[in-house]
């Protein structure tokens, strides 16, 4: 009987199982480099990320950063007030748009981060000389295509894991048509929600929700967000976005936690956060008049971030255990506490924030120019 002939070895398929396996150990290797390198000068791993993108990139919005590191804005304002303390970085208003903030790194500060880096350079000029300007050429069109497919692998994955899903009969968005005044509410607990706004939209909102969703509900201008029980972290992570063309009232009650409130380019006309808030992150517009602010019911880690130049006053009626006004530091605010900024009395347009019920860690502070 006749043994079969075996089938030879594919010389390419082994190859390319080898240099799969080699670029996977690189991976690791790189990201544990880049820990190394992020102990080494101080740095978060995630702040790193963030120079190296801007250092790859050139300057960009907040918002831009928040896209490409897969972070909410709040999380990505964090990473640039630690970078900006360092001296890494400042930050600019957008000459086109002054509402927005543009990061831009520092060369001085820099240094420290491309001396950790000349180790890397140096072992890669040895590694490279023993290529042709042939084999250099197709190495680094094997990188460049390398990079391109993970950042599409990169963006596909994160795009399937906020797809836009809603509880039956729940719009994910509807026309502006001729609504000229919008109020969002969300009610009962959200958490892990990020809401923005866009001018150049023609719905009225847009939303994206996670697996469980809510229940939204639209009556002329106002969108109610309703939530059955807890929308636990992870269960519920969603995303509105308000049209910029037209004002809007925000009213968030039930409690709040991880919310960004993104919304440097929206005419806000009030914002309530009622019933108990944490981790909240509001990143407000220029004012126009004097437009309310209310925290009902306890809040905790509250930041509320405003154009540098726009004024506010702080009334505190339920008590306060911790208060951060621009340079002013108070642990203990009791009721009846009035505190305003620079050139509150005589500004047309400016906010005044109401702290009732009782409070912790609530910080005002003034970003870009």
């Amino acid at each position: 009987m006749s043994e079969t002939p075996s089938t030879p070895p594919d010389p390419r398929a082994e190859l390319v199982g080898r240099l799969t396996i080699a670029v996977r150990r690189q991976v690791a290797w790189t990201v544990l480099h880049n820990q190394a390198i992020a102990d080494r000068v101080g740095m978060g791993v995630t702040d790193l990320h963030c120079v190296n993108l801007l250092d790859l990139e050139g300057p960009m919005t907040a918002g831009r950063l928040a896209d490409l590191l897969g972070l909410t804005t709040g999380a990505v304002t964090g990473v640039l007030d630690r970078l900006e303390s360092g001296g890494v970085l400042r930050r600019e208003a957008d000459p086109s748009d002054r509402r927005r903030v543009i990061a831009r790194l520092v060369p001085e500060g820099m240094e420290r981060v491309r001396a950790a880096y000349r180790e890397v350079a140096a072992g890669a000029g040895e590694m490279y000389a023993r290529y042709d300007a042939a084999q250099l050429r197709l190495l680094a069109d094997h990188v460049e295509r390398s990079a391109e497919m993970t950042r599409r692998l990169t963006t596909a994955m994160r795009a399937g894991s906020q797809r836009p899903v809603g509880a039956e009969g729940s719009p994910l968005s509807v026309p502006l048509g001729g609504v000229s005044a919008g109020r969002l509410e969300v009610s009962a607990t959200a958490a892990r929600m990020r809401i923005s706004a866009d001018a150049a939209m023609a719905e009225l909102y847009r939303a994206a929700f996670q697996r469980r969703p809510p229940r939204i509900q639209v009556k002329g201008g106002t969108v109610s967000i309703g939530y059955p029980r807890v929308w636990h972290g992870g269960v519920g992570r969603g995303e509105v976005v308000l049209n910029a063309a037209i004002p809007w009232a925000l009213d968030l009650r039930g409690g709040a936690s991880e919310v960004d409130l993104e919304i440097p380019g929206l005419r806000l006309t009030e914002l309530t956060l009622t019933g108990g808030a944490s981790r909240v992150d509001v990143n407000l517009p220029r004012p126009s008049g004097t437009v309310p602010l209310r925290i009902r019911g306890g809040a905790s880690r509250v930041t509320v971030r405003r154009p540098l130049a726009v004024p506010v006053r702080v009334r505190v009626t339920g008590g306060l255990t911790r208060l951060s006004l621009d340079a002013q530091r108070i642990g203990s605010v009791g009721g009846g506490a009035v505190l305003d900024s620079a050139g509150y009395e005589t500004a047309a347009d400016r906010y005044e924030l109401v702290v009732e019920g009782g409070a912790s860690r609530i910080t005002v502070t003034g970003v870009g120019g």
